[in-house]
């Protein structure tokens, strides 16, 4: 099979746990559910849902890690490690209801299901995937152009759009024209040493409006969005799109600098 030469992997983003700050990161492994180490913690409120941006974005500027070797899971914000503790799942693996969806999962108790509690003023429980990468969203791998991302202009302040806000795993550089990667859906697009499967437009929820290094909302985005690019239809109807869902073929690494290419 031929592939056409598409362009190359710029920024790689994941986050440990589903809701905080993304942590730009130069290589990354693609398994069949998803990234590894990427969203694989998530919190859950009193009524054992989901609990992440949509319902509070005050976790969007606290970063999460995990280090599989020593089994250590920490939470800081900046240069402050908040809390950190050996991860010990408790319980066996059940279903945690993730929206429209389940995820399978384990509890992970710890200090900061008393830390995350206090600083919401919530019952929020840490929970652990039962697969490497299971809790992204609707699809394991998301991604977008460096210039769909420049297209949106400037924030109120006078700087450039940040991508992280929109939590996309790959960014891209396709050349200058915005919104190329749209005209991929349902095609296979080979990235490093994986295979993935674009599937469709990423629907644009409240979270985008949330400056992610400090919350601020000055700048509408979704409103942004609608008027660089028009309508944009989806299987559901009308909705706010930007960036771009895609599945595994086949499983591989991926780095910065890597080759983007269209198989035909």
């Amino acid at each position: 099979m031929q592939a056409d030469q598409a362009g190359t992997v710029t920024q790689l983003y994941l986050t440990a746990t589903k809701g905080f700050a993304l942590r730009e990161v130069d290589h990354i492994e693609v398994t069949a559910s998803g990234i590894v180490g990427n969203r694989e913690f998530f919190l859950v409120d009193i009524d054992e849902r989901l609990y992440s941006v949509p319902k509070d974005p005050i976790f969007l500027d606290y970063w999460t890690t995990y280090d599989p070797l020593a089994n250590i899971y920490r939470v800081g914000r900046q240069s402050i490690v908040e809390c950190e503790a050996e991860v010990r799942p408790a319980g066996p693996v059940r279903p945690f209801e993730f929206d429209e969806r389940k995820v399978l999962g384990r509890w992970t108790p710890g200090p900061w299901d008393a830390w995350f509690s206090e600083l919401t003023g919530r019952n929020l429980r840490l929970a652990r995937c039962a697969e490497p990468g299971a809790g992204g969203d609707v699809h394991p791998v998301t991604m977008v152009s460096s210039a769909s991302i420049a297209s949106l202009g400037y924030e109120v302040d006078g700087r450039q759009v940040d991508g992280r806000r929109f939590r996309l795993n790959m960014t891209l550089d396709l050349g200058p024209d915005p919104y190329r990667e749209d005209s991929w859906a349902g095609r296979v697009l080979a990235v490093g040493d994986c295979a993935l499967r674009v599937i469709g437009g990423v629907p644009r929820c409240v979270a985008v409006e949330h400056r992610p290094y400090d919350g601020d909302r000055a700048l509408q985005v979704q409103r942004r969005i609608r008027e660089v690019r028009g309508a944009t239809p989806s299987e559901s109807g009308p909705a706010v799109l930007f960036g771009m869902y895609a599945g595994v073929v086949s499983p591989g690494d991926v780095r910065v600098g890597d080759r983007v290419a269209l198989k035909s």
